[in-house]
């Protein structure tokens, strides 16, 4: 699969490029080694933590998750977002920021996102990942409970969203 990967990730930076959108760079490799530790400090507050934990799982049960990200730290095209983990706010959407907002605000709370890692958005849907079923899912950005596509694997799961900005 990492053949496919890199194949995908090539002909998401053609278009990138084509489109004139910056390419991100690649996470540096002392966070790729901060977010495959399982172990992570008891100082970061616990949704913070529990964000952590949920990335650690996707990273080590997807792999080509963690090569997108050795390639490029998120990207952002046509308002088709996958979000940045090291890049911070406001310049492009951070996993970690989006995630707490969803999880810890005061407004509203969402049942659904609790219980999944959100990793990017467009204007109709939220893409999340479910540790527990190890799935990448397309939902929709209003009734969350609703989810237009599940993928077993995070190739799929890029061809079928990049397909709604070729």
């Amino acid at each position: 699969m990492e053949n496919e990967t890199k194949e995908i990730l090539i002909e998401l930076k053609m278009m990138l490029d084509k489109l004139n959108y910056p390419v991100e760079k690649p996470l540096e490799f002392s966070f790729i080694e901060s977010i495959t530790k399982e172990n992570h400090s008891e100082k970061l507050q616990p949704v913070i933590s529990s964000v952590c934990n949920e990335l650690y799982q996707l990273c080590n049960n997807q792999p080509d998750y963690l090569n997108f990200l050795k390639t490029m730290d998120g990207f952002e095209c046509n308002g088709l977002i996958l979000f940045s983990l090291s890049i911070p706010e406001p310049l492009v959407k951070n996993l970690f920021v989006m995630n707490d907002f969803y999880r810890n605000n005061d407004d509203f709370i969402n049942p659904d996102l609790m219980k999944n890692l959100v990793i990017g958005n467009d204007s109709i849907s939220l893409f999340t990942y479910n540790s527990i079923s190890n799935l990448f899912e397309i939902r929709d950005n209003v009734a969350t409970e609703n989810i237009f596509g599940s993928f077993d694997n995070f190739n799929d799961f890029l061809r079928e969203i990049l397909g709604t900005v070729k």
